[in-house]
């Protein structure tokens, strides 16, 4: 069978002499009231995931905050749609931002029911995604080699008139919608301990492994419901149509209700692309830096389809420009070139759904600076 060869590394983790695995329980599971802290580090240095197994020591203490925000979590009757969501107990506001996560928690698990305010599901165009069955982001008990597996998905019918640019396809449809389908792997591979700026702590380590298809549909009378994904990526540059996977590995903790450490990895499914992780201090900090970029400008601002960046007081050399989210997660990434001090770029952002996010230039030679704005 194919995955006996990987249960047997696994297993190795159990003969492995000294401090045992710790049991993760639904004492971390999120309450009414809690704040939890997060800091990340956009260009972690040189982390590679480790093989499989028991008794591992990990260091991530050269981290250093990016984006640093806290994570607010109300009864769902709170939030602004929670008649949607009938069944949800909890709401989540990342970073104070325009966002909601409807949750529902029970004794074994925390689900994600849907969002509100903007997610990376509806094209930027304000749907309400609820999924079905609701995703399970977080379990109790939790141990090392346990494995699980889950399919969801969701279907958002939307009026054509509210996609941007819909005139530029080459059909004319009644009616559009977003299809998705999630399947998802989670397999507690290791354990042992991880240490951060600020402490070490016992831990597991979750790899959770994403697929997702996001397609468009339209209904094309007398066809009836059709696939135009391709046509509308080619058209429209909705690039958040298609298949995309995600490789994380979790790391988890016994008396802490945020991940220690959860690691995005890059094409290679190993080597860190970020890390987010529990933050120790005051979530005010930033990655230090060699220089700054003066006078970053960017407008509009609020901004719809397109965001105009100047800057100056540049060094020559290649510069990254890069968009979070409120909550840290990078939404948009462009490769640029300063020319005799200068920085002009034109970035496309119809894509991004509406709210608050944090634009970010960057170089190779250290210099930075970020700048808030709003899409709408």
């Amino acid at each position: 069978m194919k995955n006996i060869g990987f249960l047997c590394l696994l297993a190795i983790g159990f003969l492995i002499p000294g401090k045992a695995q710790i049991t993760i329980t639904n004492a971390v599971f999120p309450a009414v009231g809690d704040t939890l802290f997060y800091a990340l580090d956009d260009q972690p240095d040189a982390l590679v995931m480790t093989a499989p197994g028991g008794g591992q020591q990990w260091d991530f203490t050269n981290l250093q905050p990016s984006l640093a925000w806290e994570e607010v979590f109300l009864d769902a009757g709170a939030g602004s749609v929670s008649g949607s969501f009938p069944t949800a107990g909890l709401v989540s506001r990342p970073g104070n931002g325009t966002v909601e996560a409807y949750l529902e928690v029970s004794a074994q698990e925390v689900s994600l029911l849907g969002f509100s305010g903007g997610s990376s599901f509806t094209l930027g165009l304000g749907l309400i995604p609820r999924f079905n069955p609701p995703i399970v982001q977080s379990r109790a008990p939790v141990q090392f080699f346990d494995i699980h597996q889950i399919s969801s998905g969701l279907l958002l019918p939307f009026l054509p008139d509210i996609l941007p640019g819909v005139n530029q396809l080459p059909v004319m449809p009644d009616s559009l919608r977003i299809r998705v389908a999630i399947n998802r792997l989670d397999v507690v591979d290791a354990w042992g301990t991880l240490a951060i700026p600020g402490g070490a702590f016992d831990v597991l380590r979750q790899k959770r492994t994403e697929y997702r298809e996001t397609r468009l549909d339209a209904k094309i009378p007398p066809l009836g419901w059709l696939d135009i994904t391709d046509v509308a990526i080619q058209n429209l540059q909705l690039s958040s149509l298609g298949v995309d996977t995600t490789v994380t590995y979790q790391f988890l903790n016994g008396q802490s209700k945020e991940p220690i450490a959860v690691v995005t990895t890059d094409n290679t499914q190993l080597r860190a692309a970020s890390v987010q992780y529990k933050n120790m201090d005051t979530p005010t900090g930033t990655k230090k830096e060699e220089g700054t970029i003066s006078g970053l400008a960017i407008f509009p601002n609020p901004a719809e389809g397109v965001l105009q960046i100047r800057a100056g007081n540049l060094a020559g050399g290649d510069y990254t420009v890069r968009i979070y989210s409120l909550p840290g997660q990078e939404v948009f990434r462009k490769a640029c070139m300063g020319t005799s001090g200068q920085l002009q770029e034109e970035l496309n952002i119809s894509s991004l759904e509406k709210g608050v996010y944090v634009c970010k230039i960057s170089s190779g030679n250290g210099q930075t600076e970020q700048v808030l704005f709003v899409k709408r």
